[in-house]
């Protein structure tokens, strides 16, 4: 009788990302207005991508575990949007070349395929910049 491979094996944190990744895209898809961010971990052997309205270094972690035991471990981030009916993510650090590697790693996460595309250039972060005006204007005012 053969054994999964140890990726394949439904941990919490895979099923947690699964769902995250799965939400994350359908969100980005149904509601434009609100942004959804994604942070990739790009292995040697593989790839998994997380994503939500908010992510944060603390899920580097939660994507090294899925991993197993791949090297060159690196970490993108960046927003994804859906655009002329493909899921665009969108990232200062990507490469077009990862397309390829993104796709395969979300059929092995979810099972199914997802239409996408690859783009550098600057994530929008509108919510942050006003967080940051409205606090100085209060510690001015104040």
């Amino acid at each position: 009788m053969a054994t999964d491979p140890p990726a394949k094996i439904p941990t919490p944190a895979r099923k947690r990302v699964r769902s995250k990744a799965i939400d994350g895209l359908n969100a980005s898809r149904m509601r434009p207005s609100r942004a959804t961010y994604f942070m990739i971990c790009v292995g040697n052997k593989g790839c998994v991508a997380y994503l939500a309205p908010a992510v944060a270094n603390s899920h580097k972690a939660l994507l090294r575990g899925l991993m197993a035991d791949d090297t060159g471990l690196k970490y993108h981030r960046g927003q994804c949007i859906f655009e002329e009916g493909c899921y665009t993510f969108v990232g200062p650090t990507l490469t077009l070349g990862m397309r390829r590697k993104i796709e395969l790693g979300l059929i092995e996460l979810t099972g199914r395929r997802w239409r996408l595309k690859v783009r550098r250039g600057v994530v929008d972060d509108d919510d942050d910049d006003e967080d940051q005006r409205g606090s100085a204007e209060l510690q001015s005012n104040g």
